[in-house]
């Protein structure tokens, strides 16, 4: 299997943030598969009737939606992904720990996955928080793989979209 990360990348601390575009993921199939779990996640909560965690009111193109839309999920996934997830994997190839958990779930992901669904309670009740958490290890997998946050970006974005219009 191949490695997720290599050295000779993660010396380089110019792309800290994973900003740069390094190959077209929309072209692989586990964006769109990642694309597809995000409708059954949504249609997931909408079967199972819960209250939303927050209030939304329309027009859909107030600046709060805008917020939730657009610039919290930019936000989230640099400090997140970009920042927190990528230090922790380097602290972990620096002190040669298991970096792998399992099927390409990285534990720099998981880690990165549970401070960000813990995040969440502070705005959410305990269920949403957790609900939180399987989306980010999908957008973490795609910093792992990529290299890059375009991916995580985009797909935290169509996933919060759906959630408020679906939802």
């Amino acid at each position: 299997m191949k490695a997720l990360h290599s050295t000779n990348t993660r010396s380089n601390q110019t792309n800290m943030f994973g900003l740069t575009i390094t190959r077209s993921y929309w072209l692989h199939g586990d964006f769109w598969l990642a694309c597809v779990a995000a409708v059954l996640f949504w249609s997931t909560f909408k079967l199972l009737a819960l209250p939303l965690p927050i209030d939304i009111t329309y027009p859909a193109l107030s600046s709060t939606l805008l917020l939730l839309i657009i610039v919290f999920p930019v936000l989230e996934e640099i400090v997140f992904r970009g920042l927190i997830q990528e230090s922790i994997h380097q602290l972990l190839s620096h002190n040669r720990l298991p970096t792998i958990l399992l099927w390409r779930i990285s534990s720099a992901n998981l880690l990165t996955s549970l401070l960000f669904s813990a995040s969440h309670l502070w705005t959410h009740s305990v269920l949403w928080a957790l609900a939180t958490l399987l989306p980010s290890l999908i957008f973490g997998y795609f910093k792992d793989q990529y290299q890059s946050l375009q991916a995580s970006i985009m797909l935290h974005i169509f996933y919060n979209l759906g959630f408020y219009l679906f939802l």
